[in-house]
């Protein structure tokens, strides 16, 4: 087994370089507007469509609904990372116009739980909070840290229960959002975040409820954000879920590319993957716009076999059944030792 030492890893700054001279860093503001634009008119669309045709159509439209409105949300994630524009305040805008102003979810809880402990952490057991969303884990450290009856649940509906139960995962971060606004001190961010969410349950809950009654206004918003929960799961487990968990962090960049893949898609599904099918090179690079994925990605994979450094990328549905088979029986799994990870990656 070769087990690389610091001499062998080489400058990332080159990789950066390359993208640069391309132009990859360059943003797409009003492109990202328009397709903003675009999804919003999907999800107005199918609820317009849901009103006029009645009960009877929310078994074709909410998913449509769904799938625009998780679109949607994820344009938040390119205001996060402030790769939307190279405006601050108009990265501010997208950030909480599509988390907590659109979707409910706190841009500030997303902040701290993405940006960076899963960005800073990716796949270390007991820090990573994307491997072990409640109530799954995706080790035994993490499974043996959890309550009793976590640890029950685990056992015995672990292999089985995951993919129903994301069902209920857009309404698992509202609350933790909550709970983390409920601690977070009381700044301007804090203030205008509970003012949008306060406008957002109006809106999609509040209003159609009194207009409609409780069917259009609760029962079409927990159908939309339910299947969108399924969407998210379906977008983000096979990115990480079936590479190595690891005990601690790899202190350098390839720690990024261990524990991340590309997902190989048609490109009319990759549209409304909003660049999270390229999680190596967004992982590397999160203010890259996701318009420049693409390319980024085939830079990045000729760059890497030059320099002996392993790029994964796989058909979509293959990471999705090893994500599934990884979950089965993730409880049972000991977390690997980073140089048991690194050997084999870089030649």
């Amino acid at each position: 087994m070769f087990i690389v030492s610091p001499m062998h890893i080489p400058e990332l700054g080159s990789l950066r370089a390359e993208l640069r001279a391309a132009g990859l860093f360059e943003h797409r503001e009003l492109q990202s507007w328009l397709k903003l634009a675009f999804l919003l008119c999907g999800v107005a669309g199918s609820l317009v469509g849901i009103a006029l045709l009645g009960a009877w159509s929310t078994l074709f439209l909410v998913p449509v609904c769904a799938v625009f409105a998780t679109a949607t949300a994820m344009m938040g994630h390119e205001g996060s990372h402030r790769s939307f524009s190279r405006s601050p305040v108009r990265n501010a805008i997208m950030k909480y116009l599509t988390f907590p102003l659109f979707s409910g979810l706190g841009s500030l809880y997303w902040h701290d739980k993405h940006d960076l402990r899963h960005h800073g952490h990716p796949n270390v057991e007991g820090v990573d909070p994307d491997i072990r969303p409640w109530p799954f884990v995706s080790s035994r450290g993490d499974h043996e840290a959890a309550t009793p009856g976590l640890q029950w649940f685990q056992r015995n509906f672990q292999s089985w229960a995951f993919w129903p139960m994301s069902t209920l995962m857009a309404a698992g971060m509202r609350r933790s959002s909550i709970i983390y606004l409920a601690r977070a001190r009381r700044t301007r961010a804090w203030w205008l975040e509970v003012a949008c969410m306060v406008v957002h349950y109006t809106c999609w809950m509040i209003i159609p409820t009194i207009v409609w009654g409780p069917l259009a206004g609760i029962g079409v918003y927990s159908a939309v954000w339910g299947l969108c929960g399924v969407f998210l799961a379906l977008v983000f487990a096979p990115a990480h879920i079936g590479l190595p968990v690891m005990a601690e962090q790899n202190n350098d960049w390839l720690h990024q590319m261990e524990t991340t893949r590309n997902l190989e898609l048609p490109r009319v599904i990759s549209f409304f993957f909003i660049g999270l099918d390229y999680q190596v090179e967004h992982h590397l690079f999160p203010k890259l716009p996701h318009q420049h994925l693409p390319r980024a990605a085939a830079i990045t994979r000729d760059w890497c076999k030059r320099n002996g450094v392993v790029h994964l990328s796989v058909p979509y549905l293959f990471a999705l059944a090893d994500a599934a088979k990884f979950i089965h029986r993730a409880w049972q799994r000991d977390a690997i030792a980073p140089v048991h990870v690194r050997a084999g990656l870089v030649g």
